[in-house]
């Protein structure tokens, strides 16, 4: 016999060794179920009629074994294998974060710029190494501070952002501190992203000393939130300009988010969050392809933003089964061979949707338990974590202390990074990974047959998807079949609120609004409008808008001034209401 056939009868013996170990399994298994927990069940009725996951409403075994796995056709290596290798369910670093931990961040921004920065400040000497900077409402809808359409809305939600001159007092921060630096605004991201390298520009940053992430994800906001402008075909347009401009032109930034944090708090259950995510992204890909890239290039620029809810291991196999679909994605769709193309930039995230209102104290316990299923789920390259604080107001300075804490404590104090993807091998686990990622494979394939994530937008599908989840969701907690601690469960008759809550200052709004009018008088008006010509001339043209944007803002033409030129020309999207709801 050869030494090939040798190791193919040593392969078989080794597959029937493990199938007859399986069966034997599943034969006590049945034995236990029988002899053991049925005489103790019926003395000992369970607390529930059935068990399921929180989201998916999958039944929950009483008891997983090597049989479910066999049942679901589970092979070690090609659905499991190890840290830092394909399929990369354990994990796309190869020592886990025993060499590093994840880049601990927390999101802000409201006020005027030099109000951010200060509390920038103060959130980098609390631990934390990155920074998510938020803009107001009216940046992110692409209008001024001054224009009556977002009076009342000022500062309010996020950073105003209305010149050149906000980022500068917003940049006044020591960037020695700073590894990683995320701004949303997705809309008018050309706009954004022109007005940072500027700013950059004038402080004298090299942007090769940190990293700059732009979220750049507005499909999503098609779906679920609503801070688009333009009509989608433009919207990805725009994306598309800003991931090929930062390609070519600051290769060690970060282009594109896709948020399905965004997805989450729509009651998106995890299989959809999984698959309407990649086929999203897939829309950017194939547009960013076109621009004469490979996808070995372009896909290691992409990034996601994934949230854990309370259900502890639903939140653990959905990061596990991300990264694995991520890997199958780009080898099996679009050939990638490079394994930097098949390993997915995440940052983890607890959601805000399981945090309340009432007793926000619990909040806090809430908040570690959904960090630490972050940390046990692979953690991701960076986590951000909400406060507790979050449904009362913008975050207080206290919160933030706590907020900055929990990460450590979770990093330094639970051992849950000291081994990598410790709960790898549990029956359970591998289980729920494995019918996460059958089941996004599936939902993925029905985006695609209709013409992939754009055309799934136009026809309303994905929000219809999420109009019945939030409806079947929301009925769980109203009909008690959830308990929420505070909601429905174990409230208070009287409350009192004994948190710390942040105000904003009401004379800030007027004082932006000032200062962009002051700043209009004074400029040269001339420049201004010979640059936002040019921005209208590269909208109809096709160029890529960056370039004409960053021109633009270095003479001082505004955010809204700009923004509103691009309308000009692709017009504004104004969702068809039928395509909502259940």
């Amino acid at each position: 016999m050869t030494a090939e056939h040798k190791d193919q009868a040593r392969g078989h013996k080794q597959t029937s060794d493990a199938q007859n170990s399986s069966s034997k399994i599943a034969a006590e298994a049945q034995r236990w179920q029988e002899q053991t927990r049925t005489p103790f069940v019926s003395e000992n009725p369970e607390r529930r009629e059935s068990f399921e996951t929180q989201a998916l409403k999958w039944p929950i075994n009483p008891l997983y074994s090597p049989a479910d796995l066999e049942a679901l056709g589970f092979d070690y290596m090609k659905d499991l294998g190890f840290p830092g290798e394909y399929p990369y369910t354990r994990g796309t670093k190869a020592n886990g974060h025993r060499s590093n931990f994840w880049t601990m961040t927390q999101v802000t921004g409201f006020g005027k710029g030099e109000e951010w920065a200060k509390r920038a400040r103060y959130m980098l000497d609390q631990g934390l190494s990155g920074l998510i900077l938020e803009h107001d409402l009216a940046t992110t809808n692409g209008y001024d501070s001054d224009d009556p359409i977002v009076e009342g809305e000022v500062g309010r939600a996020g950073m105003a952002l209305d010149s050149l001159e906000d980022l500068e007092k917003a940049f006044d921060l020591p960037f020695d501190k700073l590894q990683y630096l995320m701004s949303v605004c997705n809309a008018p991201q050309p706009v954004n992203l022109a007005m940072i390298i500027a700013a950059l520009e004038k402080k004298n940053v090299d942007p090769k000393e940190f990293v700059l992430h732009i979220v750049n994800g507005i499909l999503i906001e098609y779906i679920c939130v609503g801070r688009y402008i333009y009509p989608p075909e433009h919207g990805l347009r725009l994306a598309t300009d800003c991931i090929e401009y930062i390609i070519r032109h600051h290769p060690n930034w970060a282009p594109i988010s896709i948020i399905s944090a965004q997805l989450q708090p729509a009651k998106a259950n995890p299989v959809q969050e999984i698959a309407f995510s990649l086929a999203i992204a897939c829309a950017y890909i194939d547009e960013t392809l076109k621009r004469g890239f490979d996808i070995d290039t372009v896909a290691p620029y992409f990034h996601f933003v994934v949230n854990v809810d309370m259900d502890f291991f639903e939140g653990i196999c959905k990061l596990r089964a991300f990264r694995k679909c991520w890997a199958r994605l780009m080898k099996e769709r679009y050939g990638a061979t490079n394994p930097d193309a098949m390993k997915i930039r995440m940052m983890t995230s607890p959601t805000t949707i399981a945090l309340t209102l009432q007793q926000p104290l619990n909040n806090i316990g809430r908040l570690a338990i959904m960090a630490t299923a972050c940390a046990l789920g692979g953690a991701g390259d960076n986590m951000t974590t909400p406060l507790h604080d979050e449904a009362h107001s913008l975050p207080a300075e206290e919160a933030i202390r706590v907020g900055a804490a929990l990460q450590h404590i979770v990093a330094h104090e639970t051992g849950v990074a000291e081994t990598i993807d410790p709960l790898a091998g549990s029956y359970y686990v591998e289980t729920l990974t494995k019918q996460m990622e059958d089941a996004a494979f599936a939902e993925m394939d029905k985006i695609f047959d209709m013409g992939g994530a754009v055309k799934a937008i136009e026809k309303g599908y994905f929000q219809r998807a999420l109009g019945r989840e939030q409806y079947e969701r929301n009925k769980d907690v109203e009909e008690g079949r959830r308990k929420w601690v505070g909601v429905n469960h174990l409230k208070l008759a009287e409350e009192k609120r004994e948190i710390e809550i942040f105000r904003l200052n009401d004379a800030m709004e007027e004082e932006q609004i000032a200062k962009v009018r002051e700043l209009r008088e004074r400029r040269d008006q001339d420049a201004v409008n010979a640059a936002l010509a040019k921005v209208k001339a590269a909208a109809i043209n096709g160029d890529n808008m960056v370039v004409s944007c960053l021109e633009a803002v270095k003479v001082y033409a505004t955010h809204g001034e700009l923004c509103h030129a691009m309308r000009e020309v692709f017009g504004e999207y104004h969702a068809d209401s039928q395509l909502g709801g259940f």
